[in-house]
């Protein structure tokens, strides 16, 4: 990325704003001696907005044409390019503490750090060497032969039983499921196909190449909800945390009871949830990959008398690298593309990368296929995909399985959704935020598992859930407070931080609607509720890591940046904490093609055909009628294990035996 490329981007006057947002938030000197300049930081923010879509970079454009304006309605009078170095460094220290500019700064911020803290120099000063806890050499995974450009081009027709859209959680598990019963299936993914050996470089680098928009899709409202989405063949699997959670019993119940989703009650979908576990090796972090992160919460739950314990995760041959999130560099994560779609391919499906579905085929009021973009690689920022062909699926049935956030942008595209239908309504997205806190002690809290341990203590009292997740220089030092040279010395200290992340089973529900030429517009408006609950939640891990021996916690609210003993922590009650303040992000969207037997208020029927289209069924976390309360991966992998079957039945393909696992 030169600055010309920059400029091209984001226009003159928004990089010249990024550049001096940079230089403020992390000027030269101190305890690490480069800066902002010295490490190229605005370069590589630009870069992660070229991966964005047109109006991703229009949004972020607009935001940064806001920030420098900003400072005129303060007592500056300035435009915040034109403050001075005194002056922008005192309007950054304000901005942290007020809730609108904050909300402008924290992304800012988070996207200067990153980039600040993967550059080589900052990475060693910070201790960050991406080792792992087991040292052993990895062992190569399975390998797939995906159909895509320049292998396909031009105009490709296709003639199956079942095209499945979405190569993740839902859609692999249906491809392989129907593929080993005998029918034909192709998997379309937008993603592009990557390996063992892309799982390299700094963490930047991997977003951009492996995560939607660069990792950037947010839902808008007050806060803004990041919501995180994976592009690559096997969906957000190849970049989720790999946490393993069976859904609490009376979600399943009252799925069963006030949906009418009959055989999902615990017991009758307890087969089908072992099926799922065995094939993914779900197994508890072992002792020697938790980590000091891990062992650090432990110990303060220990002091309070809290059960906690480590967290299932589908792992073979883990070694503790703590970059799950960024693809398994040991292949050890059991993701789609290394579990279900090698089966699935064994058994006969095709599958094919970097083709973008458009629209659904029907005839006489039935789905009978879809039609998709064959592209070519791009890097977003200097390099476009460019459309190299049409790849045309005729099927005689259709699974989506593109998400909660892009499912039901197919449904409307396709006419299953229309203005005041339930598709895209109900979005959950399962917010969090995070906690941390630094401790006499070097912990090095990203060596080890990333999501090694638990406590659903207050699941049930507080609808909260407890991970310990590994503080990644960059991408969690952002949410210690400080600019300039506070932060510095923050990152200086970086390896004496733990953290955690609580989810809150949220009541809130967001809306995903579909713009002109395609892309998704997702609101989401945290409710007092949710709000209310979250602030429980810092408070109480705050108690957790000073019984664990913390100097300091940092709860990540303004009004209270920072707690130097249990004593303070009343005082985050007492700040009246609203919603515009937290840093929330979201992981996982699902909702909006919710499941039953009332069309009414139902997108699709117990056995997740589309009401409002015949042959097209769904089979993701769109479905749920509500937020699981638990990482819902396996609760994905089981539902869509039961419409394959179901679908397979009405083909009258052969029987499978559920008790066992291939």
């Amino acid at each position: 990325m030169t600055p010309e490329n920059a400029k091209a981007l984001i226009g003159s006057r928004g990089f010249r704003t990024l550049v001096e947002t940079a230089r403020a938030i992390l000027p030269a000197g101190g305890v690490i001696a480069p800066g902002a300049d010295e490490t190229g930081v605005a370069l590589e923010v630009a870069r992660g907005i070229g991966a964005l879509p047109a109006s991703g970079r229009a949004s972020l454009r607009a935001m940064l044409a806001a920030w420098e304006m900003a400072p005129l309605a303060s007592r500056h009078f300035s435009r915040f390019s034109r403050l001075g170095e005194a002056g922008r460094a005192a309007y950054l220290e304000s901005a942290e503490k007020q809730g609108w500019r904050r909300a402008m700064l924290l992304p800012l911020k988070t996207l200067c750090v990153a980039a600040y803290a993967a550059h080589p120099q900052v990475a060693d000063a910070i201790g960050f060497d991406h080792r792992c806890l087991d040292a052993s050499p990895p062992r190569p995974g399975p390998r797939l032969r995906p159909k895509a450009y320049p292998a396909i081009s031009g105009e490709v027709d296709v003639k199956v039983d079942v095209v499945v859209v979405g190569s993740g959680a839902g859609g692999a598990v249906v491809a392989k499921e129907l593929a080993e019963r005998g029918l034909s299936v192709a998997v379309v993914e937008e993603g592009a196909y990557f390996t063992q050996q892309d799982f390299q470089g700094s963490l930047p680098d991997r977003m951009r190449r492996l995560y939607r928009d660069g990792g950037l899709t947010l839902a808008l409202g007050r806060p803004f909800v990041p919501v995180p989405l994976g592009k690559a063949v096997g969906g957000t699997t190849v970049v989720n945390s790999g946490t393993c959670f069976r859904p609490p019993d009376e979600v399943l119940k009252a799925w069963e009871t006030e949906w009418g989703i009959e055989g999902v009650a615990p017991d009758a979908m307890a087969g089908v949830f072992d099926r799922v576990e065995r094939t993914i090796h779900v197994k508890p972090v072992p002792e020697e990959l938790l980590g000091e992160n891990a062992r650090v919460f432990r110990r303060g739950l220990a002091a309070l008398g809290i059960e906690g314990a480590p967290i299932r995760r589908n792992i073979d041959g883990c070694r503790g690298c703590g970059v799950c999130a960024f693809g398994c560099p040991s292949d050890a994560k059991q993701a789609m593309h290394l579990s279900y779609l090698p089966r699935a391919e064994r058994a006969g499906a095709s599958v094919y990368a970097r083709c973008r579905v458009t629209r659904i085929l029907t005839r006489g009021g039935r789905a009978e296929g879809v039609e998709a973009q064959i592209l070519s690689d791009g890097d977003g920022a200097t390099v476009a995909a460019e459309v190299q062909g049409r790849l045309r699926i005729r099927a005689d049935h259709v699974v989506l399985a593109a998400g909660a956030v892009h499912t039901p942008l197919l449904l409307m595209a396709s006419g299953a959704g229309s203005p005041r239908s339930v598709v895209g309504r109900n979005l959950r997205v399962h917010p969090a935020v995070g906690v941390t806190a630094q401790f006499d002690e070097d912990v090095y809290g990203w060596r080890g598992t990333l999501q090694p341990y638990f406590t659903d203590a207050y699941r049930e009292s507080h609808g909260l859930l407890f991970e310990v997740t590994s503080p990644l220089p960059g991408l969690s030092a952002a949410g210690v407070p400080g600019v300039g040279e506070k932060l510095k010395n923050s990152l200086a200290d970086y390896r004496k931080i733990a953290s955690v992340g609580l989810f809150v089973a949220d009541s809130t529900t967001g809306r995903v609607r579909r713009m002109p030429g395609g892309e998704p517009w997702m609101t989401y408006q945290l409710g007092e509720t949710d709000t209310r609950r979250l602030v429980s939640g810092i408070e109480i891990a705050a108690r957790i890591f000073f019984a664990a021996g913390a100097r300091r916690v940092y709860p990540g609210i303004p009004e209270v940046p920072v707690l130097e003993s249990p004593s303070q922590i009343q005082a985050i009650s007492e700040a009246s904490v609203k919603a515009a303040s937290l840093a929330v992000a979201g992981f996982h969207p699902v909702g909006t093609a919710r499941m039953g037997d009332d069309p009414q208020r139902c997108a699709v029927d117990p056995s997740g055909e589309s009401y409002a289209l015949p042959g097209l069924f769904v089979a993701d976390g769109s479905v749920f009628p509500d937020c699981v309360g638990v990482n819902p991966q396996v609760t994905i992998m089981a539902m869509a294990t039961r419409i394959a079957w179901r679908l397979a039945d009405r083909l009258g393909a052969r029987a499978v035996d559920d008790r066992t696992a291939p």
